[in-house]
């Protein structure tokens, strides 16, 4: 197992403990307990699903160790054969399909019983895992109910999401459909966060998420859809570094996202209505923060009983509010590559050829950069920075002298000699 396979493994068990990471132990056992009855994809492993106690321990290992507790450890068993073969696994299939209506309690004994779990028989959990993937016994499913619920101070949760504007103009006389990014605050419904751009991506998503990052200070939770920007590795990684519990609704489940569903009918009612014809993006960006300013925030909102901005500001000033430097806000958005350094002291990307220090020719190495300046390319070494790689420029190598250290060696010895 390679370092991207274990760091790709880490972040799929931070997205499953990433929800509760703020919560009491009441909640996080439940939300323990629903993940542990579904099936999971994992790199290199597949499909599987995960027991109660194994969340647990990587929710521990986290908090003392942070990204790096996730990344799995090495199999002290690697290469050995597996306890269970073909013939007992068909077995296990076999009782199960006889017997639709046993517990696995029940099948448990019963194989036990007739020395059909191999020499070494498995335990009783170890067979709940097996039916449980496999789904071999009928499982009761659970019914959850849709409650109101406010976070009860600002910065708790924000719930971030796109809507599609109308067209805007764009240089050179072309136009495109607007699409707004917004995040909202839970407890107060203030706009913390919010743009106007031509894409749906990660890049303008980061770019919303930063100002308001800077503006706000950090959340403890953010929850937002499934959306290709929203799953990205870059927004859980980015999570992970800043210690933010990343939360998904379920797919198509908007109501789950209420409030900023609300505040999307409200944009829509009270301002598009009011827009003028062939404005640009500029344009559109300016008039919406200005809306913000003099009339959402402003107005009473009857989800509070007050106005979102008179809200906010009373509770901010008995929260604290937990806020990064500039330079660790960049460091946490930064997009994250693998290359191997040529024989040449060079690496190609997106089809440039950048050059790397000579220490690195034939290494893996990692390079980042901001996901909106991929040219911008930063050389690190085990989570350090190194450099900043610069394109390569073939006629000033051309001119810099670089002698055969082994000729000159031999060279000196001579001059030595006489």
């Amino acid at each position: 197992m390679n370092d991207e396979t274990r760091k790709q493994i880490a972040l799929q068990r931070y997205k499953l403990i990433s929800p509760v990471l703020a919560e009491s132990g009441r909640n996080r056992n439940a939300w323990f307990r629903e993940i542990a009855a579904k099936e999971h994809q994992f790199p290199h492993y597949g499909t599987k699903t995960v027991a109660v106690s194994t969340l647990k321990s990587w929710m521990k290992a986290y908090r003392e160790e942070g990204f790096d507790g996730l990344l799995p450890k090495r199999r002290a068993d690697g290469g050995r054969p597996r306890r269970l073969g073909d013939k007992e696994l068909a077995a296990i299939r076999g009782k199960c399909k006889a017997n639709p209506r046993w517990s696995v309690q029940k099948l448990h004994e019963d194989l036990l019983e007739h020395h059909q779990l191999g020499e070494k028989p498995i335990c009783y959990n170890t067979l709940l895992r097996i039916v449980r993937r496999e789904d071999l016994l009928p499982q009761a499913h659970r019914t959850d109910q849709r409650k109101r619920f406010e976070m009860p101070a600002v910065n708790e949760m924000w719930t971030c999401d796109f809507m599609h504007g109308p067209r805007v103009e764009l240089q050179k006389g072309r136009s495109a459909k607007s699409i707004l990014c917004a995040i909202i605050d839970d407890h107060s419904r203030v706009i913390v966060g919010h743009a106007f751009s031509n894409k749906e991506t990660v890049s303008a998503l980061t770019v919303v998420l930063k100002e308001a990052f800077e503006k706000h200070g950090l959340p403890r939770r953010l929850y937002v859809d499934n959306g290709s920007a929203f799953s990205s590795d870059l927004l859980t990684m980015a999570c992970a570094r800043t210690g933010i519990s990343l939360t998904h609704s379920r797919p198509y489940d908007s109501p789950s996202r209420g409030k900023i569903e609300r505040f999307f009918r409200t944009v829509r009612e009270r301002f598009l209505v009011n827009l003028g014809q062939d404005v640009t993006l500029d344009e559109i960006n300016e008039a919406f923060s200005l809306w913000l300013k003099e009339d959402y925030h402003e107005k009473p909102h009857k989800g509070i009983d007050a106005t979102p901005m008179a809200r906010y500001r009373e509770s901010v000033s008995r929260t604290d509010i937990r806020r990064v430097t500039p330079a660790e806000l960049d460091e946490a958005f930064l997009a994250a590559h693998e290359r191997i350094v040529n024989n040449d002291a060079t690496i190609s990307f997106k089809g440039r050829i950048y050059e790397v220090p000579s220490a690195y020719i034939r290494q893996r190495v990692e390079i980042r950069h901001p996901v909106d300046a991929p040219d911008e390319l930063c050389l690190y070494d085990n989570g350090a920075r190194i450099a900043r790689l610069k394109l390569v420029d073939a006629g000033e190598n051309a001119r810099v002298f670089r002698p055969d250290p082994a000729r000159s060696a031999v060279r000196f010895a001579r001059d030595e000699a006489f």
